[in-house]
């Protein structure tokens, strides 16, 4: 079972997990925007921070002296189903199981490649209480934004989804995933001292239609996809044959802020 003492810790910190409402951010022309990789004087390592446009931000508490602590650490995201969530925050991330680029722990420094149904599940809202604390939305997925420090990205290679498009204008194909260093433990826990790898905050995406039909997810269907909706791969929320004959007729879909 381990040291008690450690654990009792551990639980007392798992139940003080806190919002930072300072940095939430909602991400948009209109809101929180910039173009081109950011340049504020924040020290985010050598890894350029885009954007996340159509994306709202809610910021979790991490430590004091943030910007001290993780100088340095750069930005980057991992997708997740919605089951998963909350097991992730509680207890951390574990290596993936498929590891086409060496073992580890898998993320993207593109939250447009991590929206990909393959590891962000789509969600379609449903009831009248979701669609109220949703604003009416009718799908809405969700990705974790992390920091690692640099020394701790094993790998930088290509996407693994087959994908013959531009996938992110800011980030080349070739270099979109990344593989941190999980020290041969089975999940790397956030509230470690030294983990590799931190979770800041919880990113959001509510749209009035499917997400497969937003401009910056042209590359969906030219890329792997599973064919049948709850498929246990790629969780897209309809079935595929559907989804492109929407993408045919000139459906659109508008992100809900």
């Amino acid at each position: 079972m381990g040291d008690i003492t450690r654990l009792n810790k551990k639980q007392k910190f798992r139940g003080e997990i806190t919002l930072h409402p300072r940095w939430n951010h909602i991400y948009g022309i209109g809101h929180t925007y910039w173009d081109g990789a950011l340049h504020d004087g924040i020290d985010r390592g050598p890894h350029p921070y885009h954007c996340p446009v159509g994306w709202q931000r809610y910021s979790f508490y991490v430590t004091d002296d943030f910007q001290t602590k993780f100088k340095g650490w750069c930005i980057c995201y991992h997708g997740t189903k919605f089951s998963y969530g909350l097991s992730i925050l509680l207890s951390g991330l574990a290596p993936a199981k498929a590891a086409q680029h060496g073992p580890g722990i898998y993320v993207s420094p593109s939250i447009i490649y991590t929206s990909h149904p393959r590891y962000s599940e789509v969600k379609k809202i449903e009831s009248s209480d979701e669609k109220h604390f949703f604003q009416d939305g009718n799908y809405v997925q969700f990705v974790l934004q992390c920091r690692v420090h640099p020394n701790n990205i094993k790998n930088i290679d290509s996407e693994t989804l087959k994908v013959s498009d531009i996938i992110d204008p800011n980030i080349n194909n070739d270099v979109i995933e990344w593989v941190i260093d999980a020290k041969d433990k089975s999940v790397m826990d956030f509230n470690d001292p030294n983990s590799t790898i931190i979770c800041t905050g919880l990113m959001i995406r509510v749209t009035d239609n499917h997400p497969g039909l937003l401009p910056e997810s042209h590359w969906w269907l030219n890329s792997h996809l599973c064919p049948k909706k709850g498929n246990q791969h790629c969780l897209l929320a309809i079935d595929l044959d559907e989804l492109k004959e929407q993408k045919n007729n000139g459906v659109e879909c508008n992100i809900v802020y």
